[in-house]
């Protein structure tokens, strides 16, 4: 499945303001045997981290698509995207004109802490406002960087959730090895009630389980996911695309 084919699906199936809200809050992730859309967030949790976690192979390929396809369901106004990340593929984001992604320089530890405080600091600025666009935040690969998750706990992602508690304008999408913390056995407890788990099988195949109030996965469910042409093809195709006036 290509990701123009995926969006186009994603238009098709959110006809009315009542769907498209669904999809929208919900954040596609893909098709699963019906052709239905597998949702990241299936019910409303207020105050609590809304949480999209991606794991196995090539996890920064299946972001950066996913987040292709929600901005489609954004005015570039109403979301942004705040990308912390070792992986430099995520700056052919900045070529797609709809949206607006902000992606810090992070190669060692002292660049992470340097993006958090910028971080605490937008947080703390949408606090004492309003009418600011829903946040989504990007973790991937932060332990892999020097002097990170020295204790196998991921501490930084976890430093982080504990910003967004309580904030229901922020959505967190996550790309990290749970296999080497202490979560491997229990992945569950770093997900978060309530939210899903992708695990990436193959390139444009997955499973999406959900995590359930006892902290467990429910069955995974096996869903496609838009796995070519590459990203920086799919936003010169968006670009290309005529805007209203």
């Amino acid at each position: 499945m290509r990701s123009e084919e995926f969006i186009s699906t994603i238009s098709a199936l959110s006809q009315g303001d009542e769907k498209f809200e669904e999809i929208r809050y919900g954040l596609p992730l893909g098709l699963d045997a019906a052709s239905n859309l597998a949702l990241a967030q299936k019910t409303r949790r207020p105050l609590t981290v809304r949480n999209t976690c991606v794991t196995g192979i090539n996890t920064s390929n299946f972001i950066r698509r996913m987040l292709i396809s929600v901005s489609c369901l954004f005015e570039r106004d109403e979301a942004c995207f705040f990308i912390l990340s070792p992986k430099t593929e995520y700056g052919e984001l900045l070529r797609l004109k709809s949206i607006d992604a902000t992606v810090p320089y992070v190669r060692l530890k002292s660049d992470l802490d340097i993006a958090v405080d910028t971080l605490k600091e937008l947080l703390l600025m949408r606090e004492n406002g309003t009418g600011y666009p829903h946040l989504f935040i990007v973790l991937d690969g932060l332990e892999n960087l020097p002097d990170c998750n020295k204790s196998g706990d991921l501490e930084e992602y976890r430093a982080i959730f504990e910003l967004i508690r309580r904030r229901e304008d922020v959505d967190v999408i996550c790309g990290v090895d749970l296999t080497h913390s202490i979560f491997g056995g229990y992945p569950g407890a770093f997900v978060g009630i309530g939210n899903c788990l992708v695990s990436l099988r193959e390139d444009g195949k997955a499973d999406v389980t959900y995590v359930k109030e006892d902290a467990s996965l429910s069955l995974p469910v096996p869903i496609t996911y838009p796995s070519a042409p590459s990203v920086l093809e799919t936003v010169i195709f968006l670009n290309s695309l005529p805007k209203d006036e």
